[in-house]
């Protein structure tokens, strides 16, 4: 049987493209299956969230993924999405408008004293936008610093030097964390076998202590120095994971000597 999907009378009251008001029909569609169902419930934030790639729903719209990324910037901006990005695992996207008269889609409270609660009371549609805003950020911002320490293993003094840097934008510390991320990648891709404890920033503790180091002058002379801040990151950084994989299996290797001449490890002395 056929599945229909239902518009809202309110996205096009809002503003929204034709393109912009389907794919949230179909996000709100699939925010009714969420709701009720704990593996969907995110406990920190207090909230139910979705998970839709950009390949299905472009599929869905019949356009391309470039432009399914394009809606996304678009409706985050328009306070009509949070997206929480994740590293090494699917983004979570909730959705704090309510089309319910008894505002039960949105169960986003407040996060943190610091954080703007979302609410739909009296206010008028300027401050709650500005709200949404805020609170968009600091959803973003959070969720991306866990993301960063639990699935990236950076340290959580290289990501608080991170947020300081991108001025707790999480856009761009985002990118830092992609540059640094591609740059550790290409590092490691002819030079160290996959399984190699030189590899992990859990077994090879320079890691982050060079970037804890290194970070912080590298992204501030790509900026004020470089013309392709970019492409400055990317091989300061490689240069540096190099540097640090290097001088780790140095220390394995004169571990291992020193270890050898010990008096027990003699077997002369036995």
């Amino acid at each position: 049987m056929e599945k229909f999907t239902k518009l809202y009378k309110r996205f096009a009251e809002e503003g929204l493209s034709p393109n912009e008001q389907v794919a949230l029909s179909y996000m709100y569609d699939r925010m009714d299956l969420s709701e009720g169902n704990g593996s969907f419930y995110d406990n920190q934030h207090n909230s139910y969230y979705i998970t839709y790639s950009r390949s299905e729903l472009s599929k869905q719209l019949n356009v391309s993924e470039a432009t399914v990324t394009s809606i996304f910037n678009k409706l985050v901006k328009k306070g009509w999405l949070i997206i929480k990005r994740r590293f090494n695992s699917t983004n979570r996207i909730f959705l704090p408008k309510s089309l319910k008269s008894n505002n039960s889609t949105s169960k986003i409270k407040k996060v943190d004293s610091r954080y703007t609660e979302f609410n739909n009371t009296n206010k008028n549609k300027s401050h709650d936008n500005n709200d949404t805003k805020r609170c968009v950020e600091s959803l973003e911002l959070n969720g991306l610093s866990q993301s960063l320490i639990n699935k990236a293993g950076f340290s959580p003094r290289l990501v608080s030097q991170l947020k300081t840097l991108s001025f707790n934008n999480p856009d761009k510390l985002y990118d830092y964390g992609k540059i640094i991320l591609k740059a550790k990648r290409t590092a490691l891709r002819f030079s160290v076998p996959k399984r190699s404890e030189l590899r992990m920033f859990e077994t090879n503790p320079l890691l982050n202590e060079y970037l804890e180091r290194n970070t912080e002058p590298i992204i501030r002379n790509a900026h004020r120095k470089a013309k392709n801040s970019y492409g400055y990151m990317l091989k300061s950084f490689k240069n540096l994971f190099e540097e640090a994989i290097d001088d780790y299996s140095q220390q394995i290797h004169d571990n291992y000597n020193i270890d050898r001449f010990l008096p027990g490890n003699l077997s002369f002395l036995k």
